[in-house]
């Protein structure tokens, strides 16, 4: 085997962070999951990343992103000498001093092991931006490995320069989506069909615009290990805002019409059966099977449209065309769609629970306890006049504010997780 990490760190010399993140930055737009979706020979990210999987005695399971990074903990004592190393899962479980690249490093056998923690290293793992780069961190593989990387999307969520556009997105997204129906009705008696596809245009339209922003601000603060300020995310905006909109409104608007309609396929079976003059019996058999299948479709086609969050990162990573990124994103659902649905569970968990003390503080405000129904705004009509309504919308926007900002950052960290961080075969 050869490794292909950076020279200065198999020779033990120590590692260029800009050399780093040149790297990094320049392999994020090449190469693809495999060689069918590659329309050129580039370099891979597996010419720069040459992943390892330890097992230690305790029988848990690390990875390590290079060659070096395995040596650097080993002759530090963190990783015994008596571990089990591979490359991926389709590999055997090997000895690690039996794999030529650490074959050397027998003479540490006499040092003081040092015990690793759950996290995979001595001291408390860094879980912020600088981190996510450092070429000699460990990983934990598994669900406490996904759980690492949703933190560290939280610490990169909680700033101003993400959370000051959420909640504007949020309150007037909330604010519109209650008086769009009232200013239809101040037109014309819109069909109820019409109302739908307004307030689904305006919130594909505003999250499009927040997503499209926050993956930006997310992707230069990854790249360049720094805080990332407003005006570079606004650069070229709208060169890649407008591809995030039409992969949004192909995908998510589609599947968001597709619901509607299987919404309407009982009432509609059911006036078919009824015309046909069918005994009850002979209607239950065809009726019932028809409402199961609706009811199945209806379900998987919100789990992808709740997978939709991965679309923005595909196209802002790689700066690549609404095609290219629906290409992209369908390519990881299929090769890692039970991993993004946990993923993707995780981070909405997350969400909800950031979002909880503003919820309930304004739920306590406006109706004296805690509400048990989920807070979106409704055109009923029920408040007494129309600025009290617009208050009340504006605040629900304040709570929901936390969720839409942590989404959008949590997928640029699933997306280049899975799209460069899972070995083949994983």
């Amino acid at each position: 085997m050869e490794c292909s990490g950076p020279p200065e760190a198999i020779s033990g010399g120590p590692v260029s962070i800009s050399a780093v993140v040149r790297s990094t930055e320049s392999t994020y737009r090449e190469g693809r999951h495999s060689p069918r979706t590659r329309s050129r020979p580039v370099p891979t990210m597996k010419d720069h990343y040459d992943p390892w999987y330890v097992r230690l005695p305790d029988g848990r399971t690390i990875k390590a992103k290079s060659t070096a990074s395995v040596r650097h903990h080993v002759e530090g004592g963190h990783i015994p000498l008596n571990s089990l190393i591979r490359r991926d899962s389709n590999e055997e479980w090997v000895a690690l001093v039996w794999v030529a690249e650490f074959a050397d490093l027998g003479k540490f056998a006499g040092a003081i092991p040092h015990t690793l923690s759950a996290s995979g290293s001595t001291a408390p793992p860094r879980s912020g931006v600088s981190a996510r780069l450092d070429p000699l961190r460990l990983q934990t593989v598994g669900v406490r490995g996904l759980i690492d990387e949703l933190i560290a999307a939280l610490d990169s969520t909680l700033t101003r320069s993400k959370m000051i556009p959420a909640f504007v997105a949020a309150v007037v997204l909330f604010v519109v989506m209650y008086s769009a129906p009232a200013l239809l009705h101040w037109f014309f008696d819109p069909p109820e069909w019409l109302q739908l596809v307004v307030a689904a245009a305006f919130a594909i339209l505003v999250l499009s615009v927040l997503n499209a922003l926050l993956a930006k601000l997310t992707h230069v603060e990854l790249s360049t290990m720094r805080p990332a300020r407003s005006r570079e995310a606004m650069r070229r905006f709208g060169s890649y805002f407008i591809h995030v909109l039409i992969a949004n409104v192909l995908v998510a608007g589609s599947g968001l019409g597709l619901i509607a309609l299987f919404h309407k396929v009982p009432e509609w079976t059911g006036e078919t059966l009824r015309d046909g003059q069918m005994g009850a019996t002979a209607q239950g058999f065809i009726f019932i099977p028809i409402l199961t299948l609706a009811y199945v479709l209806s379900a998987l086609l919100w789990i992808i449209v709740g997978l939709c969050w991965l679309l923005t990162p595909a196209i802002v990573v790689e700066e690549s065309s609404w095609i290219a990124g629906i290409r992209e994103w369908r390519q990881l659902l299929r090769d890692h769609f039970g991993r993004i649905v946990v993923y993707e569970g995780l981070a909405l968990m997350l969400g909800v629970a950031i979002s909880l003390p503003l919820v309930l503080a304004i739920s306590l405000a406006l109706f004296g306890g805690p509400a048990a129904h989920p807070i979106w705004p409704s055109g009923s009509g029920e408040e007494s006049t129309w600025y009290v309504a617009v208050l009340r919308s504006a605040l629900y926007g304040v709570a929901a504010a936390p969720l839409l900002a942590l989404l959008p950052v949590a997928n640029v960290f699933i997306y280049l997780n899975l799209r460069y961080e899972q070995a083949p075969g994983r």
